[in-house]
């Protein structure tokens, strides 16, 4: 436990001090984080059964992350009042919880070899990989969000099967938050919990009743909102994923590899060669420690998952974001490797190491330091507040009906119902069900009653009607009128 604190202290500051715009800067989000903003309103009442949307046509299995952004939305903007504008303290609880998932590996890792020098250096291997990889665990777009709890399914499975049963709590937290976060890990987390499960009865392992009884209510806790939604909204989202990745053709096998190995390195080619070397290294080191066997055996069945999944499950394989969980395997593997050498220095170099350690970890912490790697990026929208008034003023007592021109423009026009929900202000969008949720989609008293406007990109010519107001990214992109019939 004692680790662990220190572990989630150290990370936790880390990004919160790198981040720490979040406390005095107002963001108005912009597309997918104002839609998963909308789904927040649901979950602060309790309404929420699905997760965030995909652009395939379903919402991804659960609400788990979604429900954390708004305990952080709730504590920070409504309670506490330490941050400016409500997305912030959604940021600031990602962060958080991010934070502990790394701190529950260290903890495992410690369990196996109580060394504080070892986890110092892991620390420092880890910051010197996320400044090679930013994002991963600073941003809270879900495709980055899924890395951390991936990381923790490997090391808590490999630990597991190696014969620390105890922390098979922790395979149950991890597996359920993927399950929630995105329909692929219904792929990922069956066979690989499923391995490490045959693998505990054919070794006959130790588990003892309360892991057990852990293991069954975490993963009953992650179930029950996939089945509550199956009950209530039958059949519920479940049956929309049988189909998922069906709609293309399946792709090549050197096409998968090429995709999968793209996460090993800066490009393909030395991803291979990183790959190979590190499971050579591994391998060599791995001898006669259980811990380091079972994690490279995992690392070593995750990567032709990966291709398979790649294979049969992505649509649009150019789409690299979908694998950004995946970066989870090299880091393992850095880490198995760091942990194996350390294993190989003699007593008598022991002090060594420890300099050797920490020089890693003031390394890694200066250079992510001087990188802003650790710090939260995200898009936002420009215009939104002065947007909605006119169109409140334009509109009077009917509800804003929103349409966009061309389909692209949804990420305009989401913030701009999230932020009318947020003032009290009636916006609904004409066609945008799955975006903006049941509740703010258009009714047909409103789509006959309502005044209508449309966000129009500029890109897309002339503007349908009179300009009232603009809105854009921070940076200039996605340029929009708000515009009403002349």
């Amino acid at each position: 436990m004692r680790v662990f604190i220190v572990a989630w202290l150290a990370y936790a500051t880390a990004l919160l001090a790198s981040s720490r715009d979040l406390f005095t800067r107002i963001v108005v989000e912009e597309g997918d984080m104002a839609s998963v903003s909308i789904q927040v309103l649901a979950a602060k009442d309790f309404e929420l059964l699905v997760g965030n949307y995909s652009r395939v046509g379903f919402h991804h299995p659960g609400p788990a992350f979604i429900y954390v952004q708004a305990l952080g939305e709730w504590l920070c903007y409504d309670v506490l009042h330490v941050v400016p504008s409500p997305w912030n303290g959604q940021a600031i609880a990602i962060l958080l919880l991010n934070a502990a998932l790394l701190a529950l590996v260290s903890s495992i890792v410690h369990d196996w070899y109580p060394s504080s020098t070892l986890i110092i250096g892991l620390g420092g291997t880890t910051l010197l990989f996320l400044t090679a990889y930013r994002d991963l665990i600073s941003g809270i777009w879900f495709p980055y969000v899924y890395f951390a709890p991936f990381l923790l399914l490997l090391v808590a499975i490999s630990s597991v099967v190696a014969g620390r049963t105890r922390h098979l709590w922790m395979v149950a937290l991890a597996g359920g938050l993927l399950i929630h976060g995105h329909a692929e890990f219904l792929f990922f987390v069956p066979l690989l919990g499923g391995a490490a499960l045959y693998l505990i009865r054919r070794r006959k392992l130790a588990v003892a009743k309360r892991d057990w009884w852990l293991f069954g209510g975490i993963a009953a806790i992650f179930a029950s909102t996939i089945l509550l939604d199956g009950i209530l909204h039958f059949p519920g989202e479940l049956v929309k994923y049988v189909g998922y990745g069906g709609g293309h053709a399946m792709h090549a096998p050197w096409t998968a590899l090429s995709y999968t190995v793209q996460f090993w390195g800066p490009n393909r080619v030395l991803g291979c060669v990183i790959l190979i070397a590190l499971f050579a290294l591994v391998s060599l080191l791995a001898r006669g420690d259980e811990f380091l066997r079972t994690g490279l055996a995992f690392c070593a069945a995750t990567v032709p998952l990966i291709c398979v999944y790649a294979m049969i499950g992505i649509d649009q394989i150019d789409e690299s974001y979908i694998g950004y969980f995946s970066y989870a395997v090299p880091l393992f593997m850095f880490m198995l490797l760091l942990t194996g050498v350390t294993r190989r220095i003699s007593q008598s170099r022991t002090v060594q190491w420890r300099y050797a350690a920490i020089s890693l970890l003031i390394v890694g912490i200066a250079v992510s330091g001087l990188t802003q790697s650790l710090a939260n990026r995200r898009h936002e929208m420009t215009g939104i507040p002065a947007t909605l008034d006119a169109m409140a003023q334009v509109a009077g007592p009917r509800p804003i009906v929103l349409q966009r021109r061309p389909h692209d423009a949804w990420a305009e026009v989401v913030p701009l119902v999230l932020t009318g929900a947020r003032t009290g202000v009636r916006v609904c969008a004409a066609d945008l069900e799955l975006l903006v949720t049941p509740a703010y989609a258009c009714t047909p008293t409103e789509l006959a009653t309502g005044a209508h406007f449309t966000v129009a990109r500029k890109d897309a010519g002339e503007p349908p009607g009179r300009i009232i107001g603009e809105v854009a990214r921070e940076r200039g992109e996605h340029q929009s009128w708000a515009t009403t019939p002349s």
